[in-house]
């Protein structure tokens, strides 16, 4: 792709960043030039990467001045909000099979955004930041390496070899010791847990304060084969999604699940990926976290999926 040099380029990534956004949004500003820019903050992990990176992400950006916008690691427009992007300057790269774009540079055979702007520029070489970037990516989006392809680890292994970067560097960047508050999060979580039990899998729910993701995936650990953890503020409520590997590999997609709930309600977005996603709207939590799990028994029906008890 060229890039003319007096072009003013805009990043976009989406709400509650993670590693993967970041990640591609660092890469591309460093080799193109340009503004990165995110609804909100970053999540937890995406928080430690911002740091170590010393990127600027900014909030408050006028659109209409850009001459080119590239929207990152980013399914549904819905995550973008409030912004409002216009057709014909805009440009999506993503990884993600269910995506709400016309269109798009999708790579669905990609595990992570970060493979794709790798592919993109194709470097020669890569300074210690941008490999940390590109590396925490592809380590947070393939779940600490638990996914991908020959592909994925090929891609890896050249941007280790080319920026001089290990896999513990990346994880001393981005995971810190659990603070109090999400240890107290995970144990009240599981506390108030309630699980339903479909063809042989175990679907936990709860509603916690805050760390909806650390909280879904420590039911995952605890037993569940899906979880649900949500969260409500005011009229507004954020519901993480976790699935095991064993019901992901039989076609169960937790991004798709909620790609179609956003489809039928207009109150609510959501996607991401087949084993971890997140659901975010307006309405009373209780009432989605249900409409979650009668979509989980759908699909698992309509798809056959069984799980044998020990």
């Amino acid at each position: 792709m060229e890039i003319k040099k007096d072009e003013d380029i805009l990043f976009l990534i989406h709400q509650h960043a993670d590693p993967d956004a970041l990640g591609s949004a660092y890469f591309l500003q460093k080799r193109w030039g340009g503004t990165v820019a995110s609804p909100t903050g970053p999540n937890g992990t995406g928080k430690n990467l911002l740091t170590f990176l010393g990127l600027e992400l900014k909030k408050d950006i006028d659109i209409d001045g850009f001459d080119r916008i590239f929207v990152l690691d980013t399914p549904d427009p819905a995550q973008l909000e409030p912004y409002s992007l216009p057709e014909k300057k805009r440009f999506v790269i993503d990884h993600h099979k269910n995506s709400s774009w016309d269109e798009e540079i999708l790579s669905d055979d990609r595990t992570s955004c970060c493979e794709i702007v790798y592919d993109l520029v194709e470097p020669d070489d890569l300074t210690e930041k941008e490999g940390v970037g590109l590396i925490a990516g592809i380590l947070t989006d393939t779940s600490s390496l638990k996914r991908g392809d020959a592909k994925t680890f090929s891609t890896l292994s050249e941007i280790m070899k080319s920026s001089g970067v290990s896999l513990d560097r990346v994880r001393s960047v981005l995971f810190e010791r659990r603070s109090y508050s999400e240890k107290i999060a995970r144990l009240k979580g599981a506390k108030r847990a309630t699980h339903h039990e479909v063809n042989g899998f175990i679907i936990a729910t709860t509603n916690i304060g805050a760390f909806e993701g650390s909280v879904s995936s420590y039911l995952l650990e605890g037993g569940a084969d899906i979880a649900f953890s949500g969260s409500e503020k005011d009229e507004s409520f954020r519901i993480s999604g976790r699935a095991d590997n064993e019901i992901v590999e039989q076609g169960l997609d937790i991004g798709g699940i909620f790609q179609v709930l956003s489809k039928e309600d207009v109150d609510v977005s959501g996607g991401g990926h087949p084993g971890a996603a997140v659901l975010t709207g307006e309405g009373a939590l209780k009432t989605y976290l249900d409409k979650c799990i009668e979509r989980v028994y759908k699909e698992i029906d309509e798809r056959g999926l069984g799980k044998q008890k020990d």
